[in-house]
């Protein structure tokens, strides 16, 4: 058994930040994700990766 547990709030303190911080990645991805939708037709890379008929990922 640990000698020394953290203190509720701390834990209540920390779970408040992660999701803080959950929330704000998600924003960010959803952004990213529309921002490729849109410049798709530009992408070369993927492109040339489809005229040799390799896998993207």
């Amino acid at each position: 058994m640990p000698k020394h547990t953290k203190k509720r709030s701390t834990i209540k303190r920390k779970h408040r930040r992660m999701k803080k911080h959950a929330e704000a990645n998600k924003a960010k991805a959803q952004d990213s994700k529309q921002l490729a939708k849109e410049y798709e037709p530009y992408n070369i890379r993927k492109r040339a990766f489809e005229a040799f008929g390799e896998d993207l990922k």
